[in-house]
């Protein structure tokens, strides 16, 4: 047996990343420059008949029998491996439910008896895919848009944003647009909305933008129709394929449009950061693949930070976008592939032992996790 052959034998074996979106889930190896796998976050449920969602639960039972068969979908089918023999490293958001964490947990050690678990966030794996000390990541997922300031490998907590921008949005208002283009409700499933969307659909200029909202009637983009099977073609005009993202932009008296959230997240942040921070900015999540919208986004921000009631409390005039790495939509999971392979003792792993006597996870939200020992109200939260 040659020599690197038997190294070979005695590594520890790569462990797996997962990414356990809310509408897909990436998953792989560490080391690996993308996931072996990125599938819908669904599994065929016998009891029901029909594929069901993972974050479709209404107790923790059900959330772990999703969870069990999610996993072993991911492990089984697509790539083929003993969950015992590997770590894995979660790749989750910051502000992901405990109780989703505490299920997910309780499966990965319990059920499937995996050795340990690293728990990372999904900014700090964003900015690990840059090598840059301070990065603002803007993740624009299937639900929300959250935007955390990364200053030094550390998330300021304080500072982070999230807002109900994202697909889904997008989703409800190019379902309204497309009954207005085709007189009638057309009641299409979430599949070809997505399809529609990814296919058609792109982010206009904020000069176009304005034009619509005044009532004007710029020359439109091409219509096309989008066939349907077992009905008649259905017809997107230039009008809705631009202004299927209007959600994300529209201002209100509460200030919580995307660009909004964006500048509020650079505002609550010291001040020393402010300026590295706007000039490191990373789009990341599916919908930030769509065409046109880092550009929109970038002139929504100079714009604005030059209105009330930016243009007195920030100094910051200049914004400057990072080009990930990886897939817009792969860019927290690189990361969890990058931090994986670098911890390759895996010390930073909770292990199976550690957690059968704990039976719960450190969380930054619970104080018993935050105090320190030799507080003195550090006894009373025993």
């Amino acid at each position: 047996m040659a020599l690197y052959e038997g190294i070979a034998l005695i590594q520890e074996k790569q462990a797996v990343v997962l990414d356990l979106g809310t509408d897909y889930t990436k998953f792989g190896f560490t080391g690996e420059a993308a996931p072996r796998c990125i599938i819908r976050s669904e599994f065929w449920c016998t009891t029901e008949r029909r594929f069901k969602r993972v974050y479709d639960y209404k107790t923790e039972e059900e959330l772990y029998e999703n969870l069990v068969h999610m996993l072993h979908r991911l492990y089984f089918r697509h790539v083929l491996v003993n969950p015992k023999e590997r770590k894995v490293v979660v790749v989750e958001s910051l502000l992901t439910p405990t109780l989703f964490r505490e299920t997910l947990a309780k499966v990965l050690f319990t059920h499937y008896e995996v050795s340990g678990v690293v728990w990372a966030d999904s900014p700090r794996l964003c900015a690990l895919t840059l090598g840059t000390p301070v990065a603002l990541i803007v993740s624009i997922g299937a639900r929300d848009a959250e935007v955390a300031a990364v200053v030094h490998a550390s998330v300021v907590l304080r500072a982070l944003q999230s807002q109900p921008l994202a697909a889904r949005a997008i989703h409800d208002e190019l379902a309204r647009l497309l009954d207005e283009d085709n007189g009638q409700e057309l009641h299409l499933s979430d599949h070809i909305i997505e399809d529609i969307k990814v296919k058609t659909c792109f982010v206009g200029s904020r000069e176009r933008a304005q034009q619509w909202a005044d009532g004007e009637q710029p020359s439109p983009a091409r219509s096309v129709q989008y066939p349907v099977a077992g009905r008649t073609a259905i017809t997107v005009s230039g009008r809705t394929r631009e202004l299927a993202a209007k959600p994300l932009f529209a201002r209100d008296n509460e200030l919580a449009s995307l660009p909004d959230i964006v500048l509020q997240c650079i505002m609550q942040c010291p001040i020393d950061a402010r300026r590295a921070l706007a000039e490191n900015i990373l789009v990341t999540g599916g919908t930030a693949a769509m065409p046109g919208l880092k550009a929109r986004l970038a002139h929504e921000l100079r714009y604005l930070v030059t209105q009330p009631p930016y243009s007195s409390r920030l100094m910051v005039r200049t914004f400057k976008f990072h080009r990930a790495p990886a897939h817009d939509n792969a860019c927290a999971w690189a990361g969890g592939a990058l931090g994986g392979a670098a911890d390759a003792a895996g010390t930073r792993a909770t292990p199976r032992d550690v957690y059968a006597r704990r039976r719960r996870l450190r969380d930054w939200v619970c104080l018993l996790d935050n105090t320190p020992p030799d507080h003195p109200h550090h006894a009373h939260q025993l």
